[in-house]
């Protein structure tokens, strides 16, 4: 479907700049016609943000993330 918004949440590692550092997940979620900015950020927070930061942190603590420069690998 052509012309939809996205929003989204990222899991990055922290870096001098600002939300600069090599991403480790990202996912979007679509934003709905009907969606006032408190609504959008409760759903991005639901679906998004607190299912990829215990993820990640998962697996950075099982030693499971390499990152090559830019690039996070998760084996």
């Amino acid at each position: 479907k052509y012309g939809v918004k996205l929003s989204g949440a990222t899991v990055h590692f922290v870096s001098a700049e600002c939300d600069g550092g090599p991403i480790i997940a990202q996912k979007a979620v679509a934003v709905q016609a009907d969606d006032t900015p408190e609504t959008l950020q409760q759903r991005i927070m639901e679906e998004a943000e607190w299912k990829l930061l215990p993820e990640a942190v998962r697996y950075f603590c099982e030693d499971r993330i390499t990152v090559e420069g830019r690039t996070v690998i998760i084996k």
